[in-house]
C-alpha cells in the first residue's frame, strides 16, 4: 500500500492563538513553565504563577519572534507570552502527529528567514503535508504512519527535564 499526502492548511487543524502574556515582570514567580519564542530549553524562559484560563498542555508553540517558526512541543502544563502562537487542536491528534507537525513547521523555517516575519494570519495560512488515507471517501490524516515515524515515547522525559530546568527567570 501507498502513502498519499495531502495538504492540509495549519488552520483547518489547530486554532491559531496568540500566547497571553506580554511582560514577564508583570507576573508572580510561581510552579508553572512560560514559554517564548526562545530557541533553548524548549523556549520556557522561567516559572510563574499563570492563571487557570491561561494554561495549555499537549500542544505546540511556534515562535513568531527570534528565529520565526521555531515549533515547540509541550505536553506539560504550560502558559505562553504573546511572541508565539499556541496551535490549538481543533479534533483529536495523537502525541506523534503533534511532534510530526512541529518537525515539519520547524522544516518551514527558511520561508521566514532575514526579516521575513511570521505573523498569526500568515501561520494559519501554512500548508502542510500530512500523510492520508481515505476513509469513506474523505481523506483523513494517516496517524498509524506518522506514529511509525516519530518516537512515541518522547514525553517521557520532558518532566525529568523540567524538574532539572533552573527556576531562575531568564530576562
Amino acid at each position: 500500500m501507498t502513502t498519499k499526502l495531502m495538504q492540509i492548511k495549519l488552520d483547518e487543524l489547530f486554532t491559531v492563538k496568540s500566547g497571553d502574556f506580554h511582560a514577564i515582570n508583570e507576573l508572580d514567580t510561581g510552579d508553572m513553565p512560560l514559554v517564548s519564542c526562545g530557541d533553548t530549553n524548549n523556549g520556557v524562559v522561567g516559572f510563574f504563577n499563570i492563571p487557570e484560563d491561561c494554561v495549555y498542555k499537549n500542544t505546540i508553540t511556534v515562535a513568531y519572534n527570534g528565529q520565526p517558526l521555531t515549533t515547540k512541543f509541550h505536553p506539560y502544563l504550560f502558559g505562553a507570552k504573546d511572541d508565539v502562537a499556541v496551535l490549538l487542536p481543533r479534533l483529536q491528534i495523537r502525541e506523534t502527529t503533534l511532534l510530526y507537525t512541529a518537525a515539519l513547521l520547524n522544516k518551514l523555517q527558511w520561508r521566514y528567514s532575514y526579516g521575513r516575519k511570521c505573523y498569526r494570519e500568515k501561520l494559519r495560512n501554512v500548508t502542510l503535508s500530512l500523510p492520508s488515507l481515505s476513509v469513506d471517501g474523505r481523506q483523513m490524516i494517516d496517524e498509524d504512519v506518522i506514529a511509525k515515524l516519530c518516537p512515541s515515547d518522547y514525553s517521557v522525559f520532558i518532566p525529568q527535564w523540567l524538574k532539572g530546568f533552573s527556576r531562575q527567570v531568564t530576562q
